[in-house]
């Protein structure tokens, strides 16, 4: 990022350079999960689970006025991009298969 450009997978944009801006990106990747259990049913039965829980805090700073002739004393940005691969959780037999996705974000 330099004079006010952010560019990502294709995406370009422009923006004020005097301004208070947190830019933030964040990729995961693929997961599998597999269980086989028995046929007859055995206890316990096979698991399979994925568990992703991602917490994620934002600032982009105390607002700054510009010397003279502010129209808008503060401008602040915030961009965030998640993005989360494939999540598979598969079951065989007595088995039980489970995705668990949490996310939980914060811009300020």
């Amino acid at each position: 990022m330099g004079d006010g450009i952010f560019e990502t997978e294709g995406s370009l944009f422009k923006f004020p350079v005097d301004q208070d801006t947190s830019l933030d990106s964040l990729v995961v990747g693929d997961d599998k999960a597999l269980a086989f259990g028995m046929t007859w049913g055995i206890d316990p039965p096979a698991i399979a689970e994925n568990n992703l829980e991602i917490k994620k805090n934002q600032d982009s700073g105390d607002c700054v006025c510009c010397p003279t002739n502010c129209t808008d004393c503060c401008i602040k940005i915030n961009l965030e991009q998640i993005k989360v691969g494939n999540r598979e959780a598969m079951a065989f037999g007595f088995a039980t298969a489970t995705n668990n996705v949490k996310i939980v974000t914060n811009q300020q």
